[in-house]
């Protein structure tokens, strides 16, 4: 049997495994994904089956398995069973029962020596309409992962003069300097000291999750990206850190008046890496301005906070540290950033940039699903399609009264986005 061509699972991918088979709940599992909201009629079952499978070429991260463990773990190539792993559910007669089938999915267990992921198609929970509900389990596809799957599958399909020209040597990334090296060397070294701010003896951490969510207009987002000098994601950012210190101020008091320390996930994928088995990105944490302040000021503190992240010259160190650390250093250094005394909020940003639709059904809007594995008090995933972000709030329920995070987080986006003036040549 011939090598994949693509790198082998590494401590990145396993720490994942590993911190599901220490979750005393399915809650806190590593399942990651999405829910397409769709207008039309609900689909033949048959149909949309063989319809994924028409499209599996192409989609490595959907039929391999990720197989022993340390330093002897491998992808291997696994069949799908389209009838375990693509299957249609009556969800209700309400919006709120699509809630209910999701949180159910989310806590099946995935099916013997198969590839890790399920679509289901969810239907009678609105009228005029249905629901296509993606899961993957987190080792095996990241974030961009699940963008790139939902996009070769319900994308518009690109001619041939469409698809975009082979990057350049793809498989050779640049190596960073000596001196790119030493900045993001001390800048990793500062955010790793253990912070304990999540550690409460009265309120001890659990693996029981809130699954939650909450829209906001992508237009209004941008207005205020653009009158603060900043991107969308640091906008989201902001709203998100805002929330939570005004939670803070009567549910967790440490977490008043002290910067908030926020793990981000930075894309380190190459353009030949798409669609391949495992993560291709480097968890860096960033400590964010805590505190009572206006949220305007707060926005202008973490644009400064996240310049770093944004750098190419940063991302090529990170993506190094990732694919050409020995193992055993790498190792270390995934065991370091998981004790408990150093995890922390998780913040993840998607954009799904291209219409997508099934048939003559299209997608109207798309709610990630983030996972919160055990330590880690709270994970959080924006994404934005068409005209609506939406966020995903997995919250541990230990935490008291933070099921009011997302109301919090869709008051902080109305104050920056009230703040915003609107965009020359429009009209009040």
């Amino acid at each position: 049997m011939g090598m994949n061509p693509f790198l082998a699972p590494s401590p990145a991918d396993l720490v994942l495994v590993k911190a599901e088979e220490l979750a005393e709940h399915p809650d806190a599992n590593a399942r990651i994904g999405a829910v397409l909201h769709l207008t039309g009629a609900v689909p033949d079952l048959a149909g949309l089956r063989e319809y994924v499978t028409a499209h599996l070429d192409g989609l490595p991260c959907l039929t391999h398995v990720l197989t022993g463990n340390g330093p002897t773990a491998r992808w291997m190539p696994a069949d799908p069973d389209m009838t375990r792993h693509v299957r249609a559910q009556h969800a209700g007669g309400d919006p709120e029962a699509l809630e209910t089938a999701v949180c159910h999915a989310l806590r099946e267990p995935w099916p013997e020596e198969a590839p890790a992921w399920r679509m289901i198609l969810l239907h009678g929970h609105v009228p005029d309409g249905f629901a296509l509900l993606y899961l993957s389990h987190h080792a095996v596809q990241d974030g961009a992962n699940i963008v790139a799957v939902l996009d070769a599958l319900f994308g518009p399909r690109a001619l041939p003069h469409q698809l975009p020209a082979p990057a350049r040597d793809a498989s050779r990334p640049p190596r960073a300097g000596l001196r790119q090296t030493a900045r993001s060397t001390v800048s990793l070294l500062r955010h790793a000291r253990q912070h304990r701010l999540w550690q409460s003896a009265s309120h001890p951490l659990s693996s029981r999750r809130h699954l939650l969510w909450a829209q906001a207009p992508s237009a209004g987002l941008r207005a205020a990206a653009r009158d603060g000098g900043a991107s969308i994601n640091d906008v989201y950012l902001t709203a998100v850190v805002h929330a939570i210190t005004q939670w803070a101020k009567d549910a967790w008091p440490r977490a008043t008046g002290t910067t908030i320390p926020v793990m981000v996930p930075v894309n380190v994928r190459t353009p030949d890496e798409v669609a391949v088995p495992g993560n291709r990105l480097f968890l860096s944490r960033i400590d964010l301005p805590g505190g009572t302040m206006p949220v305007e000021r707060r926005l202008a503190r973490t644009r400064a906070v996240t310049s770093v992240l944004k750098s190419a010259g940063h991302k090529t160190v990170l993506r190094a540290a990732l694919t050409r650390l020995p193992r055993r250093l790498l190792q270390l250094l995934v065991d370091a950033s998981t004790v408990p005394g150093r995890l922390t909020i998780c913040a993840s940003y998607l954009v799904v940039r291209q219409p997508l639709h099934y048939g003559e059904a299209a997608v109207h809007r798309i709610d990630p699903i983030m996972c919160c594995p055990p330590g880690v008090p709270l994970a959080v995933v924006a994404a934005t399609y068409e005209e609506t972000t939406s966020v995903s709030f997995r919250i541990d329920t230990a935490l008291p009264g933070a099921d009011s995070l997302p109301e919090r987080w869709r008051q902080a986006v109305t104050e920056l986005t009230r703040s915003a003036p609107p965009p020359q040549g429009s009209t009040p």
